[in-house]
Protein backbone atom coordinates (compact mmCIF):
# COMPACT_ATOMS: atom_id res chain seq x y z
CA UNK A 1 0.00 0.00 0.00
CA UNK A 2 1.35 3.09 -1.13
CA UNK A 3 0.43 6.85 1.18
CA UNK A 4 -0.80 9.01 -2.04
CA UNK A 5 -0.84 12.78 -1.65
CA UNK A 6 -3.09 14.55 -3.85
CA UNK A 7 -3.36 18.43 -4.43
CA UNK A 8 -6.26 20.37 -6.25
CA UNK A 9 -7.30 24.11 -6.22
CA UNK A 10 -10.82 23.07 -6.41
CA UNK A 11 -12.64 25.10 -3.79
CA UNK A 12 -15.94 25.19 -4.99
CA UNK A 13 -16.32 21.80 -6.22
CA UNK A 14 -13.66 18.98 -6.35
CA UNK A 15 -13.54 17.75 -9.95
CA UNK A 16 -14.98 14.37 -10.85
CA UNK A 17 -12.03 13.01 -12.76
CA UNK A 18 -9.95 13.78 -9.05
CA UNK A 19 -12.55 11.59 -7.12
CA UNK A 20 -12.19 9.24 -9.65
CA UNK A 21 -8.78 8.56 -9.61
CA UNK A 22 -8.53 8.71 -5.69
CA UNK A 23 -11.33 5.95 -5.56
CA UNK A 24 -9.43 3.75 -7.93
CA UNK A 25 -6.50 4.35 -5.93
CA UNK A 26 -8.05 3.61 -2.68
CA UNK A 27 -9.85 0.17 -4.60
CA UNK A 28 -6.49 -0.82 -6.01
CA UNK A 29 -5.74 -0.64 -1.63
CA UNK A 30 -3.81 2.80 -1.28
CA UNK A 31 -4.65 5.46 1.33
CA UNK A 32 -5.25 8.26 -0.94
CA UNK A 33 -5.80 12.52 0.75
CA UNK A 34 -6.68 15.06 -1.33
CA UNK A 35 -5.41 18.58 -0.07
CA UNK A 36 -7.92 20.83 -1.58
CA UNK A 37 -9.20 24.48 -1.78
CA UNK A 38 -6.34 26.32 -0.01
CA UNK A 39 -8.93 29.11 -0.48
CA UNK A 40 -11.81 27.84 0.79
CA UNK A 41 -14.42 30.33 2.75
CA UNK A 42 -13.53 27.70 5.81
CA UNK A 43 -11.29 25.25 6.77
CA UNK A 44 -12.78 21.69 6.40
CA UNK A 45 -11.85 17.65 6.89
CA UNK A 46 -14.20 14.97 5.93
CA UNK A 47 -14.09 11.40 4.21
CA UNK A 48 -15.52 10.49 0.71
CA UNK A 49 -15.58 6.46 1.14
CA UNK A 50 -12.18 6.02 2.25
CA UNK A 51 -10.68 8.83 0.89
CA UNK A 52 -9.38 11.51 2.97
CA UNK A 53 -10.17 15.47 2.21
CA UNK A 54 -8.81 18.23 3.67
CA UNK A 55 -10.10 21.85 2.57
CA UNK A 56 -7.97 25.07 4.02
CA UNK A 57 -8.56 28.78 4.50
CA UNK A 58 -6.01 31.33 3.17
CA UNK A 59 -5.27 34.33 5.05
CA UNK A 60 -2.70 35.44 2.68
CA UNK A 61 0.01 35.05 5.37
CA UNK A 62 3.29 33.86 4.49
CA UNK A 63 4.99 31.58 6.92
CA UNK A 64 8.29 33.37 5.90
CA UNK A 65 6.88 36.89 6.53
CA UNK A 66 5.81 35.88 10.27
CA UNK A 67 9.11 34.02 10.49
CA UNK A 68 11.47 37.92 9.31
CA UNK A 69 8.19 39.87 11.19
CA UNK A 70 9.19 38.53 14.82
CA UNK A 71 13.11 38.65 14.25
CA UNK A 72 12.47 42.14 13.20
CA UNK A 73 9.87 43.45 16.14
CA UNK A 74 6.93 44.05 13.94
CA UNK A 75 3.96 44.09 15.84
CA UNK A 76 0.95 42.12 14.07
CA UNK A 77 -2.19 44.43 13.27
CA UNK A 78 -0.07 47.76 12.91
CA UNK A 79 -0.04 49.59 9.70
CA UNK A 80 3.72 48.92 9.78
CA UNK A 81 2.62 45.77 9.94
CA UNK A 82 0.39 45.05 6.76
CA UNK A 83 2.70 47.23 4.83
CA UNK A 84 5.55 44.94 5.20
CA UNK A 85 3.43 41.81 4.53
CA UNK A 86 1.56 43.76 1.56
CA UNK A 87 5.28 44.52 0.18
CA UNK A 88 6.30 41.03 1.10
CA UNK A 89 3.46 39.25 -1.03
CA UNK A 90 4.42 41.33 -3.77
CA UNK A 91 7.79 40.13 -3.97
CA UNK A 92 7.23 37.10 -3.23
CA UNK A 93 4.79 36.91 -6.04
CA UNK A 94 7.01 38.71 -9.00
CA UNK A 95 10.54 37.68 -8.00
CA UNK A 96 10.61 34.34 -5.27
CA UNK A 97 11.10 31.49 -6.51
CA UNK A 98 7.46 30.27 -4.30
CA UNK A 99 5.29 32.76 -3.92
CA UNK A 100 3.10 32.97 -1.07
CA UNK A 101 0.49 31.05 -1.72
CA UNK A 102 2.66 27.97 -2.99
CA UNK A 103 4.48 28.55 0.38
CA UNK A 104 0.95 28.30 2.30
CA UNK A 105 0.09 25.11 -0.03
CA UNK A 106 3.72 23.93 1.04
CA UNK A 107 3.56 24.11 4.73
CA UNK A 108 0.07 22.30 4.40
CA UNK A 109 1.82 19.31 2.18
CA UNK A 110 4.65 18.99 4.49
CA UNK A 111 2.08 18.48 7.81
CA UNK A 112 1.25 14.72 5.89
CA UNK A 113 2.83 11.24 5.50
CA UNK A 114 3.77 10.42 2.01
CA UNK A 115 5.08 8.27 -0.66
CA UNK A 116 3.27 9.76 -3.41
CA UNK A 117 2.66 12.91 -4.47
CA UNK A 118 -0.19 13.10 -7.17
CA UNK A 119 -0.45 17.30 -8.61
CA UNK A 120 -3.63 18.20 -10.33
CA UNK A 121 -2.91 21.14 -12.60
CA UNK A 122 -0.25 23.79 -12.82
CA UNK A 123 -1.75 25.74 -9.84
CA UNK A 124 -0.16 23.38 -7.87
CA UNK A 125 2.76 22.56 -9.49
CA UNK A 126 5.16 24.72 -8.62
CA UNK A 127 4.53 23.36 -4.53
CA UNK A 128 4.68 19.81 -5.40
CA UNK A 129 7.97 20.22 -7.21
CA UNK A 130 9.12 21.38 -4.34
CA UNK A 131 7.66 19.42 -1.95
CA UNK A 132 8.74 16.13 -3.92
CA UNK A 133 12.31 17.10 -4.11
CA UNK A 134 12.72 17.67 0.09
CA UNK A 135 10.58 14.44 1.18
CA UNK A 136 12.68 12.75 -1.76
CA UNK A 137 9.19 11.04 -3.33
CA UNK A 138 8.00 10.75 -6.78
CA UNK A 139 5.99 13.32 -8.59
CA UNK A 140 3.06 12.78 -10.84
CA UNK A 141 1.49 15.84 -12.55
CA UNK A 142 -1.89 15.31 -13.49
CA UNK A 143 -2.38 18.28 -16.28
CA UNK A 144 -5.90 18.98 -16.77
CA UNK A 145 -5.87 21.03 -19.44
CA UNK A 146 -3.11 23.75 -21.42
CA UNK A 147 -3.20 26.09 -18.03
CA UNK A 148 -1.40 29.15 -19.59
CA UNK A 149 -3.66 28.95 -22.46
CA UNK A 150 -7.18 30.46 -20.94
CA UNK A 151 -7.78 33.57 -22.81
CA UNK A 152 -9.03 35.06 -19.55
CA UNK A 153 -5.58 35.21 -18.38
CA UNK A 154 -3.48 38.91 -19.22
CA UNK A 155 -0.34 37.94 -22.25
CA UNK A 156 1.71 38.49 -19.86
CA UNK A 157 0.34 36.19 -17.17
CA UNK A 158 0.16 33.72 -20.40
CA UNK A 159 3.81 33.73 -20.77
CA UNK A 160 5.23 33.65 -17.61
CA UNK A 161 2.56 30.74 -16.81
CA UNK A 162 3.90 29.03 -19.85
CA UNK A 163 7.41 29.63 -19.45
CA UNK A 164 7.43 28.43 -15.61
CA UNK A 165 5.50 25.14 -16.56
CA UNK A 166 7.66 24.48 -19.17
CA UNK A 167 10.61 24.41 -16.50
CA UNK A 168 8.73 22.44 -13.60
CA UNK A 169 7.15 19.90 -15.38
CA UNK A 170 10.96 18.33 -16.36
CA UNK A 171 10.89 17.53 -12.33
CA UNK A 172 8.03 15.07 -12.74
CA UNK A 173 8.48 11.66 -12.91
CA UNK A 174 5.00 11.05 -14.90
CA UNK A 175 3.28 13.42 -16.97
CA UNK A 176 -0.61 13.11 -17.41
CA UNK A 177 -2.85 14.62 -19.53
CA UNK A 178 -6.68 14.64 -20.70
CA UNK A 179 -6.25 13.70 -24.48
CA UNK A 180 -4.12 12.93 -27.38
CA UNK A 181 -4.05 16.59 -28.86
CA UNK A 182 -2.97 18.06 -25.19
CA UNK A 183 -0.21 15.41 -24.84
CA UNK A 184 1.43 16.03 -28.27
CA UNK A 185 0.98 20.39 -28.00
CA UNK A 186 2.52 19.39 -24.76
CA UNK A 187 5.74 17.22 -25.76
CA UNK A 188 6.44 19.94 -28.39
CA UNK A 189 6.40 23.05 -26.19
CA UNK A 190 8.08 22.10 -23.62
CA UNK A 191 10.37 18.79 -24.95
CA UNK A 192 9.59 16.24 -22.98
CA UNK A 193 8.35 12.82 -23.55
CA UNK A 194 4.68 12.89 -24.78
CA UNK A 195 2.38 13.03 -21.19
CA UNK A 196 0.30 9.54 -20.65
CA UNK A 197 -3.45 10.10 -22.01
CA UNK A 198 -6.19 9.58 -19.03
CA UNK A 199 -9.38 10.44 -20.78
CA UNK A 200 -11.93 12.38 -18.70
CA UNK A 201 -14.34 9.23 -18.64
CA UNK A 202 -17.20 8.66 -16.75
CA UNK A 203 -18.11 5.53 -14.54
CA UNK A 204 -20.75 3.68 -16.21
CA UNK A 205 -23.82 3.11 -14.80
CA UNK A 206 -27.53 2.11 -15.85
CA UNK A 207 -29.26 4.09 -18.36
CA UNK A 208 -32.97 5.13 -17.16
CA UNK A 209 -35.18 8.45 -17.54
CA UNK A 210 -36.88 8.54 -14.25
CA UNK A 211 -38.20 12.26 -15.30
CA UNK A 212 -36.84 14.37 -12.55
CA UNK A 213 -36.35 16.76 -15.06
CA UNK A 214 -39.51 17.27 -16.93
CA UNK A 215 -41.23 16.98 -13.63
CA UNK A 216 -39.07 19.80 -12.26
CA UNK A 217 -39.48 22.34 -15.38
CA UNK A 218 -43.74 20.70 -15.79
CA UNK A 219 -42.61 19.60 -19.64
CA UNK A 220 -45.21 17.45 -21.60
CA UNK A 221 -43.98 13.77 -22.11
CA UNK A 222 -43.21 14.38 -25.58
CA UNK A 223 -40.88 17.18 -25.29
CA UNK A 224 -37.57 17.16 -27.00
CA UNK A 225 -34.47 18.01 -24.08
CA UNK A 226 -31.40 19.41 -25.31
CA UNK A 227 -28.97 19.98 -22.65
CA UNK A 228 -26.07 21.74 -21.63
CA UNK A 229 -24.16 20.74 -18.99
CA UNK A 230 -21.28 21.79 -16.45
CA UNK A 231 -19.45 24.83 -15.60
CA UNK A 232 -21.20 27.93 -16.68
CA UNK A 233 -18.61 30.64 -17.83
CA UNK A 234 -18.12 33.11 -20.72
CA UNK A 235 -15.99 32.44 -23.94
CA UNK A 236 -18.07 28.53 -23.89
CA UNK A 237 -20.61 29.36 -26.27
CA UNK A 238 -23.82 28.90 -23.91
CA UNK A 239 -25.46 32.09 -25.12
CA UNK A 240 -25.12 31.01 -28.08
CA UNK A 241 -27.10 27.73 -26.97
CA UNK A 242 -29.53 30.26 -24.99
CA UNK A 243 -30.25 32.28 -28.17
CA UNK A 244 -30.92 29.55 -30.26
CA UNK A 245 -34.11 28.68 -28.66
CA UNK A 246 -35.74 31.64 -30.34
CA UNK A 247 -35.56 30.02 -33.90
CA UNK A 248 -36.99 26.40 -32.24
CA UNK A 249 -40.35 25.44 -33.04
CA UNK A 250 -42.57 24.63 -29.84
CA UNK A 251 -41.79 21.14 -28.38
CA UNK A 252 -38.12 21.19 -27.73
CA UNK A 253 -36.89 22.91 -24.50
CA UNK A 254 -33.46 23.29 -23.44
CA UNK A 255 -31.99 22.84 -19.92
CA UNK A 256 -28.81 24.18 -18.76
CA UNK A 257 -27.31 22.42 -15.72
CA UNK A 258 -24.63 23.28 -13.93
CA UNK A 259 -23.24 26.82 -11.94
CA UNK A 260 -21.12 29.52 -12.20
CA UNK A 261 -21.39 33.65 -12.16
CA UNK A 262 -22.19 33.52 -15.81
CA UNK A 263 -25.47 32.16 -15.18
CA UNK A 264 -27.14 35.46 -14.29
CA UNK A 265 -26.09 36.91 -17.82
CA UNK A 266 -27.37 33.65 -19.43
CA UNK A 267 -31.02 34.46 -17.16
CA UNK A 268 -30.78 37.98 -18.41
CA UNK A 269 -30.61 36.99 -22.16
CA UNK A 270 -34.23 34.58 -21.38
CA UNK A 271 -35.91 37.79 -19.98
CA UNK A 272 -34.71 40.18 -23.18
CA UNK A 273 -36.03 37.50 -24.96
CA UNK A 274 -38.96 36.04 -23.47
CA UNK A 275 -37.96 32.77 -23.76
CA UNK A 276 -39.51 31.30 -20.79
CA UNK A 277 -40.85 28.56 -21.30
CA UNK A 278 -38.20 27.73 -23.56
CA UNK A 279 -35.18 27.56 -21.56
CA UNK A 280 -34.75 26.08 -17.95
CA UNK A 281 -31.87 26.44 -15.44
CA UNK A 282 -31.73 23.68 -13.25
CA UNK A 283 -28.87 24.63 -11.25
CA UNK A 284 -25.90 23.01 -9.67
CA UNK A 285 -25.94 19.14 -9.04
CA UNK A 286 -23.18 17.03 -7.16
CA UNK A 287 -21.68 14.73 -9.71
CA UNK A 288 -22.72 11.32 -7.74
CA UNK A 289 -26.26 12.90 -9.04
CA UNK A 290 -25.39 14.22 -12.70
CA UNK A 291 -25.72 10.60 -14.69
CA UNK A 292 -29.32 10.45 -13.60
CA UNK A 293 -30.47 14.16 -14.91
CA UNK A 294 -28.13 13.71 -17.97
CA UNK A 295 -30.03 10.46 -18.91
CA UNK A 296 -33.18 12.78 -19.18
CA UNK A 297 -31.48 14.25 -22.33
CA UNK A 298 -32.36 14.01 -25.91
CA UNK A 299 -29.97 15.56 -26.95
CA UNK A 300 -26.47 17.14 -25.69
CA UNK A 301 -24.52 20.09 -26.46
CA UNK A 302 -21.09 21.66 -26.66
CA UNK A 303 -21.05 24.98 -27.58
CA UNK A 304 -17.45 25.63 -27.51
CA UNK A 305 -16.43 27.70 -29.49
CA UNK A 306 -12.45 27.53 -29.82
CA UNK A 307 -11.58 30.97 -28.88
CA UNK A 308 -7.99 29.94 -26.81
CA UNK A 309 -6.16 25.88 -27.30
CA UNK A 310 -8.13 25.01 -23.89
CA UNK A 311 -11.38 24.99 -26.20
CA UNK A 312 -10.38 24.47 -29.62
CA UNK A 313 -8.17 20.84 -28.23
CA UNK A 314 -10.94 20.34 -25.47
CA UNK A 315 -12.46 16.88 -23.93
CA UNK A 316 -14.79 18.06 -21.44
CA UNK A 317 -16.41 16.11 -18.79
CA UNK A 318 -19.94 16.62 -20.36
CA UNK A 319 -18.39 15.00 -23.70
CA UNK A 320 -18.19 11.75 -21.48
CA UNK A 321 -20.82 12.07 -19.36
CA UNK A 322 -23.31 12.14 -22.48
CA UNK A 323 -21.60 9.10 -23.74
CA UNK A 324 -22.15 7.01 -20.45
CA UNK A 325 -25.63 7.78 -20.22
CA UNK A 326 -26.26 7.46 -24.50
CA UNK A 327 -27.05 10.89 -25.69
CA UNK A 328 -25.65 11.89 -28.44
CA UNK A 329 -24.25 15.59 -29.12
CA UNK A 330 -23.90 17.97 -31.54
CA UNK A 331 -20.53 20.30 -31.18
CA UNK A 332 -18.30 22.55 -33.30
CA UNK A 333 -15.67 21.10 -35.19
CA UNK A 334 -13.11 20.95 -33.06
CA UNK A 335 -10.07 18.42 -33.42
CA UNK A 336 -11.04 15.52 -30.21
CA UNK A 337 -14.46 16.07 -30.36
CA UNK A 338 -14.52 15.66 -34.02
CA UNK A 339 -12.12 12.76 -33.34
CA UNK A 340 -14.72 10.71 -31.26
CA UNK A 341 -17.81 11.82 -33.92
CA UNK A 342 -15.79 9.93 -36.54
CA UNK A 343 -14.65 6.65 -34.03
CA UNK A 344 -18.58 6.25 -32.88
CA UNK A 345 -20.78 8.21 -34.96
CA UNK A 346 -22.45 9.29 -31.73
CA UNK A 347 -22.76 13.20 -32.60
CA UNK A 348 -22.63 15.80 -35.53
CA UNK A 349 -19.68 18.45 -36.02
CA UNK A 350 -21.05 21.53 -37.16
CA UNK A 351 -20.55 25.54 -37.37
CA UNK A 352 -22.75 25.97 -34.44
CA UNK A 353 -21.53 29.72 -33.44
CA UNK A 354 -24.98 31.31 -34.39
CA UNK A 355 -27.95 31.04 -32.83
CA UNK A 356 -29.62 30.08 -35.88
CA UNK A 357 -27.05 27.35 -36.78
CA UNK A 358 -27.42 25.77 -33.27
CA UNK A 359 -30.71 25.64 -34.46
CA UNK A 360 -30.95 24.65 -37.76
CA UNK A 361 -28.82 21.92 -36.65
CA UNK A 362 -31.00 20.51 -33.65
CA UNK A 363 -33.72 20.96 -35.62
CA UNK A 364 -32.21 18.72 -38.38
CA UNK A 365 -31.41 15.96 -35.42
CA UNK A 366 -35.45 15.97 -34.48
CA UNK A 367 -36.20 16.01 -38.23
CA UNK A 368 -34.80 13.10 -39.46
CA UNK A 369 -35.44 9.91 -37.49
CA UNK A 370 -33.19 7.55 -38.96
CA UNK A 371 -30.66 9.67 -38.50
CA UNK A 372 -30.96 9.82 -34.58
CA UNK A 373 -31.34 6.37 -34.21
CA UNK A 374 -27.95 6.33 -35.89
CA UNK A 375 -26.66 8.58 -33.27
CA UNK A 376 -28.02 6.59 -30.57
CA UNK A 377 -26.59 3.60 -31.78
CA UNK A 378 -23.15 5.15 -31.40
CA UNK A 379 -23.67 6.07 -28.36
CA UNK A 380 -24.07 2.49 -27.13
CA UNK A 381 -20.46 2.02 -28.90
CA UNK A 382 -19.07 4.91 -27.43
CA UNK A 383 -20.31 3.59 -24.29
CA UNK A 384 -18.64 0.83 -24.15
CA UNK A 385 -15.09 2.54 -25.10
CA UNK A 386 -15.47 6.07 -23.15
CA UNK A 387 -15.87 5.08 -19.94
CA UNK A 388 -14.14 5.04 -16.51
CA UNK A 389 -13.57 1.48 -15.97
CA UNK A 390 -11.21 1.19 -18.72
CA UNK A 391 -9.51 4.67 -17.87
CA UNK A 392 -8.87 3.34 -14.73
CA UNK A 393 -6.77 0.70 -15.48
CA UNK A 394 -4.78 2.48 -17.49
CA UNK A 395 -4.23 4.89 -13.91
CA UNK A 396 -3.29 1.82 -12.24
CA UNK A 397 -0.66 1.09 -14.96
CA UNK A 398 0.90 4.22 -14.22
CA UNK A 399 1.10 3.62 -10.78
CA UNK A 400 2.93 0.39 -10.96
CA UNK A 401 5.48 1.80 -12.80
CA UNK A 402 5.80 4.81 -10.73
CA UNK A 403 5.82 2.51 -7.72
CA UNK A 404 7.35 -0.99 -9.18
CA UNK A 405 7.58 -2.50 -5.42
CA UNK A 406 4.07 -2.14 -4.58
CA UNK A 407 1.99 -5.01 -5.87
CA UNK A 408 -1.08 -2.76 -7.96
CA UNK A 409 -4.45 -4.61 -9.17
CA UNK A 410 -6.74 -3.16 -11.17
CA UNK A 411 -10.25 -1.86 -8.89
CA UNK A 412 -11.98 -1.87 -12.41
CA UNK A 413 -13.37 1.38 -11.51
CA UNK A 414 -16.83 2.22 -9.93
CA UNK A 415 -19.25 0.84 -11.85
CA UNK A 416 -23.32 0.37 -10.59
CA UNK A 417 -23.86 -1.32 -13.83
Amino acid sequence: MARILMTTSDHLMIDRRILQEAQTLTLAGHDVTILAGFECASSSSYELGKIKIKRFAYDWSDRRFVEGAKKLGLVAGSRLHYLAARTFNVWAARSARINSFEQFVIDRMLIEEFDVIHAHDFPMLGAAVEVARTRDVPLLYDAHELYYAQIQLAPHTRKKYKSREKRLIKSADVTVTVNPHIAKLMAQRYRIPSPRVILNAAPLQRVERTGRLRDRFGLAPGTKIVMYQGWISANRGIETFVEAAEYLSPGIALAIVGYGDFENSLKAIVEQKNLQGKVFFFGGVPSDQLHEITCEADLGVIPYIGVDDNNYFCSPNKLFEFAVASVPFISNNLPFLADIIREYQNGIARDITTPRSMASTIADVFSDASRLQQLRDGCELARQSLNWEIESKKLIDIYSELIPSRDLKSSGGNARE
